[in-house]
């Protein structure tokens, strides 16, 4: 299980992540008080996307600024797109949701931030924009959605066999479905381990993220253990 020991591993993430830790705490108290889906909380998201390195996919200028077809612009309509979809989910919790019953919308928002085209999200549009998809969702539901990147699909193929593939330079296979099937999985480790257990080893930061650190740090781990194989 990736929460083998939890405490453990969230503590080493935030030995090695205190700049992330201090912009997503800022976005979670932003969280609170304002609708997901407005212009006022784009800053955020963005800030978050730019803190958790995705500036380099975002394109040049200003990320904030709402300009033709500029960053902003495109995000802006992404979050009316997704808003039909998953809006109802905003106050939802992992460890309670019916994942069955929300698989298909769930895939629904992610492909509409990951697609390719027109108005991508990636400045290239021939590129998609996996990970930052899963970390938009995030910030909209910090309390139901994980954050993917290449550590922690590490983690979910090591513990969990999902389909994901080590292979310098490439991205690992993201797909909508292989989110929500991590996505269970979560919920699965979080209801044996305990939600209230694992809420008390941080209190104030969604259980969601919690979980998150620890695959990271387990991903991390794996990808070591893979290098020194290869030496």
């Amino acid at each position: 299980m990736i929460l083998d020991d939890p405490e453990r591993s969230i503590a080493r993430y935030n030995q090695i992540g205190l700049h992330y830790n201090l912009a997503a705490d800022g976005i979670y108290r932003a969280r609170a008080s304002i609708d997901p889906f407005s212009e006022e909380y784009e800053p955020f998201i963005i800030a978050g996307l730019l803190v958790f390195d995705m500036g380099r996919m975002m394109g040049h200028g200003s990320k904030y600024a709402f300009e033709s077809h500029g960053f902003r612009s495109r995000l802006r309509l992404k979050m009316g797109a997704i808003r039909e979809v998953i809006g109802a989910l905003a106050a939802s919790g992992l460890h309670e949701i019916d994942l069955a019953t929300h698989a298909g919308a769930i895939e629904t928002a992610y492909y509409c931030l990951a697609e390719t085209g027109g108005n991508a999200l990636n400045a290239d549009p021939s590129k998609q924009f996996h990970v930052g998809a899963t970390k938009i969702l995030h910030w909209i539901c910090p309390s139901l959605f994980l954050m993917v990147d290449a550590n922690v699909a590490k983690a979910f193929q090591a513990h969990h066999e999902v389909n994901y593939k080590y292979k310098t330079g490439t991205q690992p296979g993201y797909t909508a479905k292989k989110y929500v099937e991590c996505l269970k999985h979560t919920q699965d480790e979080i209801r044996s381990y305990g939600f209230e257990k694992l809420r008390r080893i941080e209190l104030g930061t969604p259980v969601a993220r919690l979980f998150d650190k620890a695959a990271w740090v387990a991903g991390q781990s794996t990808q070591h253990g893979l290098a020194a194989k290869e030496t």
